[in-house]
């Protein structure tokens, strides 16, 4: 069976704001509960609406799901584009600059944490679906346009590769604060170090940049 379009931007301000508090609805509810715990019920329910309502927008949860984590790859994209300012960056010097992105990072999976582990597990479980490959090349955009930033260091990162260098490097502080912050790992370690919010801003710039090569 054909499947039924969904329907178009809402143009009166009353209907744009009950959409805004449909998907900021579902993003509490994912946040919460996961994929499978965000029922459309729940998300009504959350935003104070009734089903009938949420059906009216959203023909079944996969399209609702679609826009939640449309809003989210826009706004993330945005973000790196506000941090990712050539001009401003060049001004602080790459070990200020990273220690600022690091900590972005940290503060980012903080905030989000049960909203992105939510888009993670999404995500591998629809890996080749046309959403998740959507927000794949969306982070991989946003992704290449950080490394390029740090390439106006190019000079100083004493690694051979220096892009390889800084694409590695930010792949290994994304695990580790998925791993920690995303899955709450932190436990698993506090026998051997007890890794806080504090710990991290001050270590994982010092890892980073000793990887490029550069000493702090």
């Amino acid at each position: 069976m054909k499947r039924k379009p969904a329907p178009p931007a809402p143009l009166q301000e009353r209907s744009r704001r009950s959409l805004r508090r449909m998907l900021d609805a579902a993003e509490a509810v994912l946040a919460r509960r996961g994929f499978d715990g965000a029922t459309l019920p729940r998300i009504a329910a959350e935003a104070g609406v009734s089903p009938a309502n949420v059906y009216r927008r959203f023909r079944d949860k996969e399209a609702l799901i679609t826009a939640v984590f449309r809003r989210i790859r826009e706004r993330s994209a945005a973000a790196t584009a506000a941090l990712v300012d050539v001009e401003a960056a060049r001004s602080m010097g790459l070990a200020q600059f990273s220690r600022k992105v690091i900590e972005g990072m940290i503060a980012g999976y903080r905030k989000d944490a049960g909203l992105s582990r939510a888009s993670v597990e999404y995500s591998e479980e629809h890996w080749e679906t046309g959403l998740v490959r959507k927000m794949r090349a969306s982070e991989a955009q946003s992704f290449d346009t950080m490394v390029k930033t740090f390439l106006i260091w190019r000079d100083q990162i004493k690694h051979a590769d220096p892009e390889c260098a800084v694409r590695f490097a930010f792949i290994m502080v994304a695990l580790l604060l998925r791993e920690l912050i995303l899955f709450e790992r932190t436990r698993t370690f506090a026998d051997i170090l007890p890794l806080d919010d504090a710990t991290l801003k001050r270590e994982l710039p010092l890892m980073f940049l000793r990887y490029l090569g550069i000493e702090p």
